[in-house]
């Protein structure tokens, strides 16, 4: 007992001691803790300011409110900084790490300031460019939409460093500690969190598109593009048929020439003249003995499509004794979505009393130019071109919109991008290799590792599409013999017989590494398939029809190449491209291998480990999709 009260003597005056110090501590460091909150509210305060200033536009307002805020962080930082020189800081862990996770928290935050501070900076600048005016595209001058043009070509480089500089906070804020000090701050930090990643997601996004837009408004030079509307209702291989097509001239922001065509307008004058011998499945499952422009979205590479989309264009063209043309600066091809889209934010446009929406354009489309113009005493050469009087009544729209909706707009634009209802192909071969770069062009996909895309043609179905279901299970075995690839594509036809649908008849190509060995399938007509090697794969084609109300599936097992067998030793990467202007609703990817898995990617599907060495997903294919398994 008398141990004990010595050892519990001796602790108290421990104990006191480091109460006495760190009283003694506090009483010295009072005023520099004061200050450092004073300064971090007061940062938070301007932040607050400088936020809501941007918002409403006042961009001069909003920079000041910026620039102090960031001086308030910073001058926090250096209190935080002196703070963590004191001996009781160096010597308790605890009071280090939580002093630590307050200068992370700061440093994050004087981040946040520079990137506002640069954002209201980028859009005072367009406030100067056009006098101060308030940002109504459609209400610039010429010489004004050329210096907005002008300073989103220059652009790049500050959404950069603003990228960067959100990252930057983003990684100081992934350090902050939330067990100790912050942990009543929890909530608040990780929905910071959040919105900063969903901003350096959008600007990944959104700096692409910056660089293309000024070449595609025709800035510095002019433009001319060919535009394809293609409908998915109708599908073929780059997205649909080709029912219409348009001109447009951009010069500096200004539409100096915008026209739409029916398609047969530039096929039917010449249909006695052209003789091009269309690829086998057109002319056996259309009855086609020749090939036109409405077909010549054959090839499921966009940039092969385009191209010949193109040549038949100008040949078509001259044989119906047109002038030559001059030659298109790009060729870009959109899906009804991008309308409907662009709609959600526009609103209803009204043409000839008759009102169209996000919820009805599509098919009130369809029946206008299809049906509806015979009971208007339209005469069926001019059906279609209500479509051009949409366009320009879009276009006008979209141009009145304040600036506030041009962050919306161009998010639209990226995600029918990425969804591919807008394919790209450019002339000038450093914008084409832009848009490949972000995976905008619509190529066939070079891809070092296993590589599958679906390819659906519509075969005289009318459109029938609209009311097919896809499906689509792939399953991949690993044995000694190699890898072996079992693919099951199931189509739910869920209409009826009408004025728009009948059975479903389609030419189905299916694209696997070049080298694949097809063993057998199930489902084609005739049971025949056609092999093909072309666009650095190995196709296997057919032909199905299904009845309405009922299900139709194909089904295909082949070898994949050896190469790819040796390459799983270590790892195995699969590429699954969707088809523009179609989507699999439901998607089984099963992977099944002889050596256990270590690790393995996406997990923003439904995944599970079914195995050692197995791993499903299920999930849709509205988007490319990549799988990864490290062994």
């Amino acid at each position: 007992m008398p141990k004990i009260n010595k050892i519990i003597k001796y602790l108290s005056l421990i104990i006191l001691g480091i109460f006495v110090f760190f009283i003694i501590f506090l009483a010295i460091n009072f005023f520099a803790i004061k200050q450092i909150y004073l300064e971090t509210m007061f940062g938070k305060n301007n932040l607050e300011q400088a936020v809501a200033f941007t918002q409403m536009q006042n961009f001069s307002q909003a920079k000041v409110f910026a620039q102090n805020s960031g001086d308030n962080f910073l001058n926090a930082i250096t209190g935080v900084e002196q703070l963590k020189d004191s001996l009781l800081i160096k010597y308790l862990p605890y009071l280090k790490n939580q002093i630590n996770n307050a200068e992370y928290l700061l440093t994050s935050t004087e981040f946040l300031s520079q990137s506002i501070n640069q954002s209201a900076s980028f859009g005072l600048d367009l406030e100067n460019s056009i006098g101060g005016k308030k940002l109504t595209f459609s209400k610039f001058s010429r010489k004004e939409k050329q210096n907005i043009l002008q300073r989103l070509y220059r652009a790049t480089p500050e959404l950069n460093g603003l990228k960067a500089n959100i990252n930057l906070a983003l990684i100081n804020l992934e350090q902050v500690n939330l067990d100790g000090w912050f942990f009543s701050w929890k909530d608040q930090i990780n929905e910071l969190k959040k919105q900063l990643s969903q901003a350096k997601l959008f600007l990944e996004k959104i700096t692409p598109v910056s660089e293309l837009l000024p070449a595609i408004a025709g800035y510095p030079e002019k433009a001319k593009f060919l535009i394809i509307l293609q409908n998915n209702d109708e599908l073929r291989p780059t997205g649909g048929f080709i029912g219409t097509y348009g001109i447009v001239e951009v010069d500096s922001g200004d539409i100096t020439e915008f026209v739409t065509h029916d398609i047969y307008h530039l096929d039917m004058p010449i249909k006695d003249k052209l003789r091009v011998a269309p690829p086998e499945p057109l002319k056996k499952y259309l009855s086609v003995d020749y090939w036109y422009a409405r077909d010549a979205n054959w090839s499921p590479d966009w940039p092969t499509s385009a191209k010949k989309i193109d040549w038949f264009y100008q040949i078509e063209n001259k044989l119906n004794g047109q002038a030559e043309q001059e030659k298109f600066s790009g060729i870009i091809a959109i899906t009804p979505q991008v309308i409907i889209d662009l709609l959600t934010i526009t609103g209803p446009i009204e043409i000839d009393n008759v009102s169209y929406d996000k919820d009805n354009f599509q098919e009130l489309l369809q029946y206008k130019v299809e049906r509806g113009y015979i009971s208007l005493g339209v005469p069926s050469w001019q059906r279609k071109e209500v479509i051009g009087e949409i366009a320009k009544e879009l276009k006008i729209k979209l141009f009145d919109l304040p600036a506030k909706q041009w962050p919306k707009i161009l998010a639209i634009l990226n995600n029918n991008l990425d969804a591919k209802n807008i394919l790209i192909y450019l002339a000038d071969p450093a914008g084409q290799n832009l848009i490949k770069q972000q995976s905008w062009a619509g190529e066939i996909k070079n891809i070092k590792g296993d590589y599958l895309m679906v390819v659906d043609a519509n075969m005289a179905a009318l459109k029938t599409d609209a009311v097919i279901n896809r499906g689509m299970e792939y399953k991949v075995d690993q044995s000694a013999n190699g890898l072996f690839a079992k693919l099951k594509i199931n189509y739910a036809h869920q209409g009826t017989f009408d004025w728009k649908t009948t059975r479903y008849r389609t030419w189905t190509r299916v694209y696997a590494p070049l080298g694949s060995q097809l063993i057998k399938t199930s489902g084609f007509a005739d049971n025949k398939v056609v092999v093909v090697n072309e666009l650095g794969k190995t196709s296997f084609g057919g032909f199905i029809s299904i009845e309405p109300g009922k299900i139709g599936s194909l089904y295909l097992e082949y070898k994949l190449p050896d190469d790819l067998n040796k390459l799983a030793n270590n790892n195995y990467n699969l590429y699954i491209q969707k088809q523009p202007g179609s989507s699999a609703n439901q998607m089984v990817v099963d992977l099944n291998f002889l050596n256990s898995v270590k690790s393995y990617s996406p997990a923003t599907l439904y995944t599970r480990k079914i195995s050692p060495v197995e791993i499903k997903w299920e999930g849709d294919l509205k988007i490319d999709r990549s799988f990864n398994v490290n062994f």
